[in-house]
């Protein structure tokens, strides 16, 4: 295991219960790789130059620019690798091995508080056909939500989780300095966004949407946007979403 952070942390967590073992855990961070290779019951290092030759495959669960750097300087020839990156190409680490394969988590995964759910979505694929029986064995351990897509649908995908969860995310967070400047409490947000996700698993979300915006209210939207007049950002996301949602709609 090449990494020492939160998808490191499930996926080893998830391989070594389903009876996978584990040799050696590689991170920068010397203290965090002994933390996990504790968990793992195996060696550990700081230094990738100390990498083991002898394993049967290499998971490499890191930053994608670390990834990418790992591309120029780690040689592993014809050994089974495996990344966890959503937007990084298999094309794009073939010099390390190969053969090169990837089991991405679709899920905000926190090591500190690990998802015990079997149905988290994992996205693989590889450059060699022979590794696919063993890349779904390991991704099955994981998850029981496998779906395999080739390095373009991945990449649409990942774009797609950057709206569905980054940028939901971001707008939770310009929702409480909203309501924190006026002394209003975010959980009274809560119903209405569960409400919202809640829907999703019956109905397509372009069918759930509702607001001044899908109404052409343009009485309200002018007053929302008075409101928002001392903040030029805030605006200006406000207008954008709304022409979005009316040229959507």
């Amino acid at each position: 295991m090449i990494g020492s952070g939160n998808i490191a942390t499930f996926f080893g967590m998830k391989l070594k219960k389903a009876g996978y073992t584990f040799t050696q855990v590689v991170s920068a961070t010397l203290a965090h790789a002994q933390i996990l290779a504790g968990k793992l019951e195996c060696d550990y290092t700081d230094n990738i130059t100390q990498l083991t030759q002898d394993a049967d495959a290499y998971i490499f669960a890191v930053k994608d620019d670390v990834l990418l750097e790992f591309a120029n300087n780690v040689k592993l020839a014809d050994k089974l690798v495996i990344h966890t990156a959503g937007s990084i190409q298999l094309n794009e680490l073939k010099s390390i091995s190969s053969s090169i394969a990837c089991i991405w988590s679709l899920y905000s995964i926190q090591k500190d508080n690990l998802p015990t759910s079997t149905q988290i979505p994992l996205i693989i694929n590889y450059t060699d056909k022979s590794v696919q029986k063993i890349v779904l064995q390991l991704a099955h351990a994981i998850s029981d939500k496998i779906y395999e897509l080739d390095d373009h649908q991945k990449s649409i995908t990942h774009l797609a989780a950057v709206f569905a969860n980054n940028f939901s995310n971001h707008l939770f967070t310009l929702t409480h300095q909203i309501l924190e400047k006026e002394n209003i409490p975010f959980e009274i947000m809560l119903p209405i966004i569960q409400n919202t996700v809640e829907k999703l698993a019956h109905t397509l979300p372009a069918q759930n949407q509702s607001g001044p915006a899908i109404r052409h209210d343009e009485k309200t939207i002018h007053k929302h946007l008075q409101l928002l007049a001392d903040n030029p950002q805030l605006s200006l996301i406000y207008e954008l979403m709304t022409k979005s949602i009316q040229t959507q709609g």
